[in-house]
């Protein structure tokens, strides 16, 4: 082939095929990418150090409308950058030109006028079964279709002189199977193109290349897919609770949230595709495979609790990421995306996945339980704690306890008790701190020196709050009213508790200070208590021990400190620990020590039995307050010595 000139038309709809190529080169390029991304990433870092920082509730009501304001702003500017420079490049775009090939470049001559491109002006080159595609700089691009060569010699030879005065090589660009896109098909025909959509996800999931092939594209699909989903999330409820059930509607909009993100993830990706009417494309191919990861998840989440939970865990947590991965391949191989177009694929998987958790969405059920009366009336004791008046009560219930508290008598060793239940949202330690109290009433004689802290939405009205303040007070009226050298406090403690050993006290909506064994110790110092008993029952709750230990203190913990107590439920009456050691141990004994060692032999076996891991209580006796517990038992008056 000479410099000869060879004439070249396009056709209309080459002339939008090769506008929309270079648009999507125009999507990808650095300079339209960087600063906005840059943006982006300092607004997300900012609103991350707002969140971890403690912003007030003011700022937290005004972060997300200020993020999306700022997050919409930018992406109409880029928009707006984006349309410009593509209208100018398709302006510069001819539909009827000449071109010659010379030593010094590229010769282009057409309506707008003559020009020579020189060979290092040419940015890209790819190999169509119907033509050669030449990317220019300056966001132009030329088409010369191979119909418009003498013949496939021809072609092949003007291919390779470009190559060879350019030293690029030119990229095959062979089309993957199309997806077929079909009319609206109904009845059974629907059902079957259903089957095959759902086969198709299947291989997406596997990465085959033929999964686009197999896609059966209509808007029909897509509405039967939703709903497949939708009717998936029900089935799962329904096995859950049961159909004694009632269905939810409010929860619809939570679950066709994930639509709208869905279309729009698909237009921005499809916007990228080198031909045009692929939405519904994309939108089966983000699809399908995230259906089949769905139900997946959901037989999982079915599984009964057993020694492979660890497994389930990783598996669940696993999945999101085999979804994403997927959902990008599978965009890239249905729209045939090059690889300068697949950042958009990736870009639009991540917002279809961040657009729940932006907005703090949770998964809603369709089918909820029936109408229980015990959970109404639960409901209706947390509205109550919310209300001001339980505030204001609150001082009094604490002074009327505390002025109940009997001064001790000189020369009669007593015990006094301060219960304290410290979690609100579970009222197994509201039920275990009253049954001690009325256990130590019974047996120890306790009547009128004792005191009962919880934290519980059904006894706002009626018990102080367990807070540090209300803590410290009641240890200090303790310490004032009992004979520091012969008296004892028994203080048991129940709750829930955290691997750096804090003890829970907690009420939603209300915020307590923090409970460690460093401070609890502060208190009992201040407070001049001398001899003391302590049970600790938590998790974690040997971390009490060491802090708390002295000559005049048997403290003793329901578990290691490294590891968890048992029987934290909301439907029990006792908690493994408090069961053994209380409402078992205690009973047959006045010894508190010689009951931990009962409780402690019975619950390692319950823990067996059950396939549980040994909490391991822990106990340290003081030197100096085992005899006076030992006089202490020797003095119980008769009616409060039972066995």
């Amino acid at each position: 082939m000479n410099s000869d000139w060879l004439d070249f038309n396009n056709t209309e709809d080459e002339t939008i095929a090769l506008i929309r190529a270079n648009g999507a080169r125009l999507q990808v390029s650095r300079r339209n990418w960087i600063w906005p991304a840059a943006l982006v990433w300092l607004l997300l870092i900012a609103g991350a150090a707002w969140y971890v920082g403690g912003s007030s509730k003011t700022s937290d009501d005004i972060a997300l409308p200020v993020f999306l304001i700022v997050f919409v702003l930018i992406a109409l500017a880029l928009l707006r950058n984006y349309r410009g420079q593509l209208q100018r490049a398709a302006k510069a775009t001819p539909r009827e030109f000449r071109v010659a090939l010379r030593e010094d470049g590229l010769a282009i001559e057409a309506e707008t006028g003559h020009s020579l491109t020189h060979w290092s002006a040419i940015e890209g080159i790819e190999r169509h079964a119907d033509g050669i595609r030449l990317y220019l700089k300056g966001l132009q691009a030329l088409w010369l279709p191979e119909r418009c060569f003498a013949d496939a010699h021809t072609a092949t030879d003007c291919l390779a002189r470009i190559e060879q005065h350019t030293g690029l090589q030119a990229v095959a660009r062979i089309a993957l199977p199309a997806p077929e896109v079909l009319a609206e098909k109904r009845g059974k025909q629907a059902l079957l193109d259903l089957l095959a959509n759902l086969h198709a996800g299947l291989r997406f999931l596997l990465f085959r290349a033929s999964a686009p092939g197999l896609l059966r594209v209509s808007v029909l699909q897509i509405v039967l897919l939703v709903a497949l989903g939708v009717l998936l999330e029900l089935a799962f409820d329904l096995l859950q609770v049961g159909l004694d059930g009632q269905f939810y509607w409010n929860a619809l909009p939570y679950q066709l949230f994930a639509v709208p993100c869905l279309l729009l993830c698909a237009w921005a990706v499809s916007n990228c595709a080198p031909s045009p009417q692929r939405i519904p494309t994309a939108v089966l191919a983000i699809l399908t495979p995230a259906l089949i990861l769905r139900t997946l998840y959901l037989l999982l989440a079915l599984l009964p609790s057993t020694s492979m939970i660890y497994v389930q865990i990783v598996l669940a947590a696993a999945l999101p990421f085999w979804a994403g991965f997927a959902a990008v391949v599978a965009l890239v191989r249905s729209l045939d995306l090059a690889a300068e177009q697949r950042l958009a694929a990736v870009l639009g998987v991540l917002f279809l996945f961040a657009m729940p958790s932006l907005f703090e969405l949770t998964r809603a059920r369709l089918w909820l339980p029936p109408y229980d009366e015990e959970n109404s009336a639960s409901m209706r004791n947390w509205e109550r704690a919310t209300k001001e008046a339980v505030l204001y009560a609150q001082p009094a219930l604490l002074e009327e306890s505390l002025t109940a508290v009997r001064k001790g008598k000189p020369g009669v060793p007593e015990l006094y008790l301060l219960a304290l239940g410290g979690y609100g949202s579970q009222d197994v330690f509201m039920r275990e701190v009253e049954s001690v109290d009325k256990l130590f009433g019974e047996r120890f004689d306790t009547q009128n020196r004792s005191v009962v802290l919880i934290n519980n939405p059904a006894t706002v009205e009626e018990r102080p709050m367990a807070t540090t303040i209300a803590l410290q007070r009641t240890l200090a009226e303790i310490g004032r009213k009992m004979n520091k050298e012969e008296d004892v406090l028994f203080l048991f403690m129940t709750s829930h508790g955290a691997e750096d050993h804090k003890f829970s006290l907690e009420l939603w909506p209300y915020k307590f200070g923090e409970l460690t064994p460093q401070s609890l110790r502060a208190q009992l110092d201040a407070a001049g208590i001398q001899n003391r008993v302590i049970v600790v029952s938590a998790c974690y709750s040997g971390g009490f021990i060491e802090p708390l230990s002295d000559p005049h203190t048997l403290v003793m913990s329901a578990s290691r400190a490294d590891r968890n107590s048992h029987g934290c439920s909301h439907e029990a009456d006792w908690t493994f620990f408090g069961k053994a050691y209380f409402d078992e141990a205690l009973r047959g004994t006045r010894s508190f020590e010689a009951a931990f060692a009962k409780a402690s032999a019975a619950l390692a076996t319950r823990e067996a039995d059950e396939g549980l891991t040994a909490s391991e209580p822990q106990i340290a006796v003081g030197s100096a307050i085992r005899p006076i517990l030992q006089a202490m038992e020797r003095g119980l008056p008769p009616e409060a010595k039972g066995n």
